[in-house]
């Protein structure tokens, strides 16, 4: 007799849990204290009865948290963490930064919670990715770009920049590790419009000069690192540049001759190539534009962007130390000029000549001069005050004696200063975004590859090109300025660049 089959006995069935969220259970609150029905209101919700209860008994704490927003209305659950005083105060200075429109990144809010925890006494912690991570997601933020901030609240915002993200950065980096960097225009071989004229005779010097180059000056916080010059022109390969294999600086051109969002990023990454050789965990500034995006795959170097809104009193290159690179510029500029006139030679300047005037001017600008201008741009050190110092300038009295004596006489009125200051208002970086950009990246190289400046016309005519000297030219030469130099009163560090100078040319004349 066959057996009789026996089906198998169907599972319960499980209903699982719903969560709801903070305002979700805000919403079943208000239902409750209107008078509804709590059967409607947990059939609405699809929850049990013993399920609303619960939140009505916990009705306080789900309107605390409401309430002072300390977690995102959408989050289900109101766990907190075991640093609640550090969450609130970082909470607290993250929404004054939020309704002053100041710009809050990850590694800011980083900085931020570590600065906290410094003073709540929590010496056992440290905001990994993890923890930030987590604590966004607690408090439901994202980081979207601000908008433009307005002209009324730009005080407030740049006190709020200047007491909480500058003083962060200041107090976790090191002054020797923390940068500044801006660009700016230089008409490089200009004489300006009627400045000089010979005694009796119409000025036929003088003429503004079109040719413009845009130089990247940077350097740190206490003055001992100056960063080697960028200087963008508009030719890619200079006739002047010609059996040129080495420069005192770093040199791109594009046919603007400023500064572009390529141009930005391959610089930046050789700088942090460097600053990875050495070990180094270093910060720069700078101005926040479309021709300086942010690098990702920097690793030693982090980009810290100033507010757009703010004025330029923060850029701590613009507070003296470009007023006196341009100054001395000028100064041994007119300088060149004059001695030309003096021995009766054609006054000749070409922009490897510019180059080389640049890097040794760039050298004579003083630790103290950087110094100030990084605190008159409110870069505190909190690692102990420095002296305050004068600083040097060159003398228009002595530019113009040296004037008069050649026969040559300045505009009555304008001073070293303002002849400085006549190409400040050049345009420096792109303004145009990917989108608008009308070359492709092989199309700029092959234009900037073609054009040709009005400094190029003049060089290539074959009476103003000088040969190469040779070898032993060259150790004749040097022993020329040994001997002029051992003439006078020379320091240790001189002798010794002069006995590298000499090992170098004789390690050529090997070859």
């Amino acid at each position: 007799m066959a057996e009789a089959s026996v089906s198998p006995l169907p599972l319960p069935v499980t209903r699982k849990k719903k969560s709801l969220s903070i305002e979700e259970k805000i919403d079943i609150i208000n239902a409750v204290e209107s008078g509804k029905k709590k059967a409607e209101i947990a059939a609405k919700y699809g929850i049990k009865k013993n399920s609303l209860s619960s939140i009505m008994k916990n009705k306080d704490k789900v309107l605390e948290a409401f309430e002072s927003l300390r977690f995102d209305p959408k989050r289900k659950r109101l766990r907190t963490a075991f640093y609640t005083d550090l969450e609130d105060a970082l909470m607290r200075w993250y929404r004054i930064a939020q309704c002053l429109n100041v710009p809050v990144n990850g590694p800011m809010l980083r900085l931020k919670a570590n600065d906290f925890a410094r003073k709540l006494g929590h010496s056992d912690f440290k905001c990994s990715n993890g923890w930030l991570d987590r604590f966004k997601s607690r408090y439901g933020l994202v980081f979207r770009s601000q908008p433009v901030e307005t002209a009324a609240a730009s005080g407030d915002a740049a006190t709020l920049w200047s007491q909480n993200v500058l003083l962060y950065y200041l107090n976790d980096y090191h002054p020797k590790d923390i940068f500044n960097i801006k660009e700016t225009g230089l008409l490089y071989r200009m004489l300006p419009t009627n400045t000089f004229a010979f005694k009796g005779e119409a000025c036929s010097i003088g003429k503004l000069s079109k040719e413009r180059i845009t130089l990247v000056v940077g350097a740190n916080m206490d003055g001992s690192e100056k960063l080697p010059l960028l200087v963008i022109g508009k030719n890619k390969n200079p006739h002047c540049f010609k059996n040129v294999k080495s420069l005192p600086i770093d040199y791109e051109a594009n046919r603007m001759a400023w500064m572009t969002s390529e141009i930005f990023e391959l610089w930046m990454q050789k700088l942090d190539e460097k600053f990875q050789a050495q070990k180094r965990r270093v910060v720069v500034f700078l101005d926040s534009l479309p021709a300086h995006p942010e690098v990702k795959i920097l690793k030693s170097t982090q980009l810290v962007f100033f507010p757009s809104s703010l004025s330029s009193q923060f850029v701590a290159m613009k507070q003296g130390v470009i007023k006196n690179l341009k100054i001395k510029y000028r100064f041994c500029l007119v300088k060149k000029f004059l001695d030309s006139v003096e021995s009766s030679k054609e006054f000749t300047f070409s922009l490897l000549d510019a180059v080389d005037m640049l890097h040794l001017c760039w050298r004579t600008v003083t630790p103290e001069t950087i110094v100030e201008s990084f605190e008159k741009a409110g870069f505190k050190s909190q690692h102990g005050k420095s002296e305050k110092t004068n600083t040097e300038t060159e003398n228009d009295l002595d530019l113009v004696t040296h004037a008069l004596a050649a026969g040559v006489e300045f505009l009555k009125g304008l001073s070293l200063e303002e002849y400085a200051s006549l190409d400040e208002n050049l345009v420096t970086c792109e303004t145009v975004s990917d989108s608008q950009a009308i070359w492709t990246k092989e199309g700029k190289t092959n234009e900037t590859d073609c054009y040709t400046s009005d400094e190029e016309d003049e060089d290539r005519s074959p009476e103003t090109e000088l040969p190469l000297p040779s070898k032993k030219e060259a150790v004749t030469a040097l022993e020329t300025l040994k001997k002029f130099l051992r003439s006078q009163e020379m320091n240790g560090t001189l002798h010794d660049s002069l006995a590298d100078l000499e090992n170098f040319i004789q390690c050529l004349s090997f070859k």
